[in-house]
């Protein structure tokens, strides 16, 4: 099995059992070269397979009133922040997408207390705001100023298609992604991020190699949504100058600014 990231061989790291939808043990495997990893068990998976665990999953976890994964607060503190950027000029304003969307629930926050419109892109959940079909998506290559991806990364199983999402930022548009990336996968089957659903883990090196593949040049990262910015401006210090000024007005280290991946988390 080759990493998706930077084509390096993986080897086994560790298994963890599940026991439930339809999973036993699963074993993740890792990249030496870049870190990723990622679970082999589920790379395995035919699509009907695949798309039957994480339905199965979705429907029992994403509705539940007690919102074990703290989604919606999510949803507002990334919609806040996207708004506070757009304010600064750090992003141009129309033609937003989010890839992956769900039913929309980042485009409902930035609409209703911001004004702003985020179309909604999702391969299995009909949107119930701004939806965008698939045949549309080949109209919006290289055509967004902002595309928007939470949740996503880590149910990704294929190189192909973050190059497809990513492809639809245009020239001198922005990369915002909602994923978990840290310094090293823990080797640990009780780390809490091993989701039934998750198959997918980067690293701060594996996220630098794909802004590198992709023309990015620097970054930005809040804490509160959870979600990083990418910029491919060849002069950084436009970005770096609009961020401390955003940050001198919020009071406080807001966004979290750096040339390359802003790697937050050790």
């Amino acid at each position: 099995m080759n990493c998706m990231i930077c084509g390096a061989s993986m080897s086994f790291y560790f298994s963890k059992p599940f026991n439930q939808y339809s999973l036993t043990d699963v074993d993740y495997w890792l990249c030496p070269d870049c870190g990723f990893a990622a679970s082999k068990t589920h790379f395995d998976l035919n699509q009907a397979e695949w798309e039957a665990l994480n339905v199965t999953f979705h429907t029992a976890h994403n509705k539940r009133e007690d919102d074990p994964y703290n989604r919606r607060q999510r949803y507002f503190n990334q919609a806040q922040m996207l708004y506070l950027m757009r304010r600064h000029g750090l992003i141009h304003e129309n033609h937003w997408l989010d890839w992956g969307s769900g039913e929309g629930d980042v485009s409902v926050q930035l609409k209703e207390h911001f004004g702003i419109k985020l179309e909604n892109f999702d391969q299995y959940i009909h949107p119930f705001i701004n939806p965008v079909r698939q045949p549309e998506l080949k109209n919006k290559v290289a055509s967004c100023n902002l595309v928007l991806s939470t949740a996503v990364f880590e149910h990704v199983r294929s190189r192909q298609i973050l190059d497809e999402i990513e492809s639809l930022v245009a020239e001198t548009g922005c990369f915002a992604i909602h994923t978990l990336v840290r310094g090293a996968i823990p080797k640990d089957p009780e780390w809490m991020y091993l989701l039934p659903v998750h198959c997918a883990f980067y690293t701060n090196r594996s996220m630098q190699l794909l802004m590198d593949a992709w023309g990015y040049t620097c970054s930005v990262y809040n804490e509160y949504a959870k979600m990083w910015v990418l910029f491919r401006q060849e002069s950084t210090s436009e970005i770096r100058n609009s961020v401390l000024h955003l940050n001198q007005i919020m009071g406080w280290e807001y966004l979290h600014y750096k040339e390359g991946f802003m790697d937050y988390w050790p």
